[in-house]
């Protein structure tokens, strides 16, 4: 078979490729008067979607946490000691406690730079999670930085995080009275439903344990990754915070020990099966699918990223070559673990989707002119047929987000390859044709929208992506800023997209059969400091825990 397909270099003016192709209707979800960026992280077959916001506007000052002391900066210390906050002083004490909920420090208030919100594309609602209202924040905290996982039915929604940061009074060993604000557990997945939440525990609650939910079905099966046990260094953590020597207090002692042994859990793949009011009825963990020696020391772990209806999840895991660790994609199914690709030849490789008819979607990690690409691949789990399409060009780093029912699969891809820095682009992919297409060649020529990536599709064909936009620059409150004459500040943020296929033919932005020379719209923009901001994105989007 051959592995490496190679095609052209294919421009974003590339139109004769998607004669087959459907546009689509555009609409930004309702969330951009909420924060400056969001991305569309998932659309299930009711319609719901989910939306990661990023750094959400007026966040919540708790005057209960606030010490003016601890910032000598500001330029109106007196108000603010009141609550009163000018804009330049508000900014500073929002991203100190925005630091303060990344680091999970011990002191100060939090607040989350990412959360969770769900649209039916009219109107929107924070999913809160493990957040809860409090008389101090006037509402919820908008303390705990939530991470998305997906939705189903239209009711059922997956996501992880911390539970709430509370204040706590401890004393040191020298009699010293202070107040912590800290959280019992840092890493959890949840099942939001009705109002109400449910936590996804794992199987071993040492230090609370860790779990993560990365999908859900229709039938409420949660794919993830948990805690089975834990390595030595929590366990002698644990006797070290017991000991009769501690200098801090042992609350203050537990909690750093969390924040630094993450990845000292033993995890493994997890699925959680729930009832129709979203409580967890059982738990399977998926071992690895080799033998640990008893003297091991290595800790090899893996995780289910995507499930379809009939329980079958895939993600990947660790699987030994010439005695290292390298990953895999896996398959997880009645209790059983195993490669879905065999070829040695063919790692490192990721799965990341999967529909109801069997086919996986991933992409392999491929040396080409000396650097490691992200080869793009379908593997049909009952003809054991592996595809490699061909994407925008043969060094293109290319990455699959979603696949429906019908086969048709969403994602992002390198999509100039004139560029040291390479803009990335949102495509569709239709196996049926063999159409790999750049998605902004299928919306409408006036949009000013640029489609950056494709991150969830459903079986109506829908899809929610990510966008780059110009637009007004805002402040931490959502006010423009301006400049000396009063006119507001431009900047390229990312929004949330909802495309719908119409069935009309792609678009012909061709200016009298030539090329538009405003094609490459104004949200695309090049600038260094706007690449690395995608590229931090796209990281943000392939992070699951």
């Amino acid at each position: 078979m051959k592995l490496n397909q190679w095609i052209g270099v294919i421009a974003l003016s590339s139109a004769p490729i998607v004669v087959h192709a459907t546009a689509y209707d555009v609409q930004e979800l309702p969330v951009t008067e909420l924060s400056g960026s969001q991305f569309g992280s998932s659309i299930d077959n009711s319609g719901l979607i989910l939306t990661t916001l990023i750094n959400p506007f007026s966040p919540p000052i708790d005057m209960t946490l606030f010490d003016v002391a601890n910032f000598p900066l500001l330029t109106d210390p007196d108000a603010a000691a009141q609550g009163e906050f000018n804009n330049n002083d508000y900014a500073q004490i929002v991203n100190t406690y925005r630091q303060n909920a990344v680091s999970f420090s011990t002191f100060g208030q939090k607040l989350a730079n990412q959360v969770i919100y769900q649209t039916d594309g009219t109107d929107a609602q924070y999913v809160f999670g493990f957040d809860e209202e409090q008389t101090n924040t006037d509402g919820f905290t908008f303390g705990m930085n939530t991470r998305v996982a997906g939705s189903a039915n239209g009711a059922y929604i997956v996501g992880n995080g911390s539970s709430l940061f509370t204040a706590r009074d401890v004393m040191s060993s020298d009699g010293t009275e202070f107040t912590i604000v800290i959280a019992d557990v840092l890493n959890r997945g949840f099942v939001q439903f009705d109002g109400q939440v449910n936590p996804l525990l794992p199987l071993d609650m040492t230090l609370e344990g860790f779990s993560s939910a990365s999908a859900i079905n229709e039938n409420l099966q949660v794919a993830g990754v948990s805690s089975v046990g834990v390595r030595d260094l929590i366990t002698s953590g644990i006797e070290n915070c017991a000991s009769d020597d501690l200098t801090i207090p042992v609350e203050a002692c537990i909690y750093e020990l969390k924040t630094r042994s993450q990845e000292q859990f033993v995890r493994r793949a997890t699925v959680w099966q729930l009832d129709a009011q979203g409580q967890v009825v059982s738990t399977t963990a998926y071992d690895l699918d080799f033998t640990l020696d008893e003297d091991e020391l290595r800790n090899f772990t893996n995780e289910a990223v995507a499930i379809n209806n009939s329980g079958v999840a895939v993600g990947t895991g660790t699987v030994l070559f010439n005695n290292q660790g390298v990953t895999a994609a896996m398959v997880f199914e009645n209790g059983t673990t195993r490669r879905l690709l065999d070829d040695d030849s063919l790692l490192p490789n990721f799965a990341t989707s999967i529909n109801d008819q069997g086919i996986v979607v991933g992409y392999q990690i491929q040396a080409i002119n000396g650097q490691g690409r992200a080869k793009f691949f379908t593997y049909d789990l009952n003809t054991e047929t592996l595809t490699f399409p061909d994407d925008f060009f043969a060094s293109s780093s290319t990455f699959p987000r979603d696949i429906n029912s019908d086969g048709i699969v969403v994602g992002d891809a390198e999509i100039d390859a004139s560029q040291s820095q390479r803009r990335r682009g949102g495509f569709v992919y239709n196996p049926q044709t063999d159409e790999f297409i750049d998605l902004n060649t299928l919306i409408p020529c006036d949009t000013p929208y640029s489609i950056v990536a494709a991150n969830s599709i459903n079986d109506s064909g829908v899809i929610v992506a990510d966008a780059a936009v110009l637009r007004s620059a805002k402040n931490v409150r959502g006010q423009p800023f301006l400049d000396a004459d009063g006119n507001e500040i431009l900047e390229t943020a990312v929004v949330a997209l909802k495309l719908t296929p119409n069935g009309a033919d792609a678009p012909d932005c061709s200016v009298d059969g030539e090329e538009d020379p405003n094609e490459v719209r104004q949200g695309a923009s090049n600038s260094m400091i706007f690449i690395l901001f995608l590229t931090g994105l796209a990281l943000f989007r392939r992070i699951k825990r």
